[in-house]
């Protein structure tokens, strides 16, 4: 009884010393050294990606046993982001390629996914869509206060995007959020250190035309052919310009303007699609020179200082055109819009990330910064944006 009752003991004790390994490699693992939230955010998301990859058939089966690609997935320090790496296989090439990944992710959206250069893993950038990365400003000086942070050339978007100056479009239906959009990146530019030179078509004369002018009303304009007038203006500016910066670039021959200190211009067309349609009734010899003006901006403007900020409902080819809008490097699209309007503006095929946008919400892409539809939430300007106006045309 004694010999049985001790070797009853020593079954128990290697059972538990079994089971405290096992829990041992479990919680190495998943990172308890990490914290107990970094712990079960790994533990529970790993879980419900490997169920779901079984069950969409991204595995290998050996006889009974089912191998899925090896998994690896790290956070930030705030839990707010992840980066998910899944080993490549001739077996998963096109399927991880295709994936919309963010549907076994829990809370977690995929970002941007790419593939390693040698080919070997698949790399997914997350974000926790319950978060939200939106900055409210209660006063002209809190936002400048973080404006003022920013470099002379660089405008932010957000507190997690700060893209070089360049040119824009910025699409969204009615309540959408764009006009707050706008007013967030004017204000901006109307106090950087270096003058912006802003020239404002609002063929609606909505409250764009407003502002301008307020700011700078000879360079503002509401009908098509004061617009039209105001765009051959900028161009023969820019073509000025352009003979001045040849000079300068014999000492730098891969500089651009931001190099040399010159003020940037930028010309913002508001509701471009009703001056696309009233100048779609104009004779042959007006569209092909005001489609000449745009073209000449997009592809010399960048490196002289010379951009296009376009405002829009939709963007698909009927309102403008396919070339002009895909050398547009920075696209924005916001608020809940239909596929048709991402796939105009993004192209086929991009996955963009599943969620409700609210106000001043959507997405962007972005050469360098967002290369596939990255999340935007444009700050909330809680205060006169008319009188900030009015004080930086002062100043």
């Amino acid at each position: 009884m004694a010999l049985m009752d001790k070797a009853t003991l020593n079954l128990w004790a290697m059972s538990a010393l079994v089971i405290a390994l096992m829990i041992m490699a479990i919680l190495i693992e998943h990172h308890i050294f990490k914290g107990v939230r970094y712990f079960w955010y790994h533990w529970i998301i790993l879980n419900c990606l490997e169920r779901q990859m079984i069950d969409a058939g991204i595995m290998v089966r050996h006889g009974n046993i089912i191998v899925t690609p090896k998994i690896q997935l790290s956070f930030s320090k705030d839990l707010n982001s992840a980066t998910l790496r899944i080993r490549n296989a001739l077996k998963y090439n096109k399927v991880l390629d295709d994936v919309v990944m963010s549907s076994a992710l829990r809370k977690f959206v995929v970002e941007r996914h790419y593939s390693t250069d040698d080919g070997n893993w698949y790399i997914y950038e997350l974000v926790d869509g319950s978060v939200s990365f939106k900055q409210t400003y209660n006063s002209l000086d809190e936002f400048l206060q973080y404006s003022k942070t920013i470099s002379t050339y660089k405008l932010f978007l957000d507190s997690r995007s700060t893209p070089r100056l360049q040119h824009a479009i910025l699409v969204g239906q009615t309540g959408s959020g764009k006009t707050y959009a706008v007013y967030s990146l004017l204000m901006q530019m109307l106090y950087k250190d270096v003058p912006y030179h802003l020239y404002f078509a609002d063929p609606k004369g909505s409250s764009l035309a407003v502002i301008g002018q307020e700011i700078a009303p000879e360079r503002t304009a509401s009908s098509v052919e004061a617009i039209i007038e105001s765009l051959g203006q900028f161009v023969a500016l820019m073509r000025e310009r352009k003979t001045e910066l040849r000079k300068r670039l014999k000492t730098r021959i891969d500089a651009d303007y931001s190099d040399f200190g010159m003020s940037p211009y930028i010309f913002i067309c508001d509701e471009y699609a009703s001056f696309a349609s009233v100048l779609a009734s104009s004779d042959k010899k007006t569209r092909d020179k005001v489609k000449a003006l745009l073209y000449e901006v997009i592809l010399q403007g960048r490196q002289l200082g010379f951009f296009l900020f376009i405002i829009m409902q939709k963007s698909d080819a009927t309102l403008i055109d396919t070339a002009l809008r895909d050398n547009i490097p920075l696209k924005i699209v916001l608020g809940n819009s239909e596929q048709q309007t991402y796939v105009t503006a993004f192209g086929a095929g991009v996955d963009i990330p599943n969620r409700h946008y609210s106000v001043g919400e959507g997405v962007f892409t972005e050469p360098v910064l967002a290369p596939e539809p990255k999340l935007v939430q444009f700050p909330y300007c809680n205060f006169d944006i008319l009188q900030a106006c009015k004080q930086a045309s002062v100043v």
